[in-house]
């Protein structure tokens, strides 16, 4: 397996349920015991979401070559929940419902976080900035949004981390390309796809990394219960 720099982003967004039939097809490509995580997730959104965070996880991992046999069964979880594959690129995962993205690299640590941005009280939420962290968001035209880049970006480096089991996230600085947290920089990437109302940002140990972007269809990758093998 060549060794790169390039960091593979993949988001999908599920506008409307799949076909039961879709769905059935889809769920029986993991295994068991992830199904039934899937199916313990509220409304059909997250669920679609759920789902399609791994199987574009199984996409990925199969483009940069990585040895697919078992994957699912060969992840393994650090004390704080971070998920990892022994010998096999570097990934992270995340859906707020049905927008959902996959990020993987070959040698960059990395996290990722979509937040939908929902109305809320900024103010419950004064204490998780730092003072100048909050001086921005409150200056900025659309205070809600600087919010919730902020939010994922910590969210992000948390999962980057995946040290602490209860990470105190106004511990984590933000600066205008980077977050400090836990003796570690970390690069921020903010992800440019076409969901409107999300924000989606990735952050990584690599400050030169190259960062792709690629929106899929998860029905369109998965045909007749198997990966439709695209070339790499």
């Amino acid at each position: 397996m060549s060794v790169s720099n390039e960091i593979k982003v993949y988001a999908t967004q599920v506008l409307e349920p799949w076909p039961k039939a879709t769905f059935d097809g889809l769920m029986e490509l993991i295994p068991q015991e992830l199904q039934e995580l899937v199916l313990k997730e509220e409304g059909w959104e997250n669920q679609h979401g759920n789902l399609a965070r791994k199987l574009m996880l199984w996409y990925g991992m199969e483009q940069m070559g990585a040895d697919m046999d078992d994957l699912f069964e060969s992840v393994q979880y650090t004390e704080s929940g971070k998920p990892y594959i022994v010998e096999a690129p570097h990934f992270s995962l995340a859906n707020d419902g049905a927008v959902a993205v996959c990020a993987i690299s070959e040698i960059s640590t990395l996290g990722i976080d979509v937040e939908r941005m929902k109305p809320l009280n900024l103010a419950n939420y004064r204490e998780m900035m730092t003072y100048m962290e909050w001086r921005e968001i409150y200056s900025h035209m659309i205070p809600l949004k600087r919010f919730y880049e902020f939010w994922t970006i910590k969210e992000s480096v948390i999962k980057a981390d995946g040290t602490q089991v209860n990470p105190d996230i106004k511990e984590i600085y933000i600066q205008p390309d980077s977050a400090f947290f836990n003796a570690n920089d970390w690069y921020i990437h903010p992800i440019d796809f076409e969901y409107y109302g999300y924000v989606a940002i990735m952050v990584c140990s690599d400050p030169h990394a190259d960062v792709d972007v690629i929106q899929v269809d998860i029905p369109t990758l998965f045909a007749d219960g198997e990966l439709v093998s695209a070339a790499r």
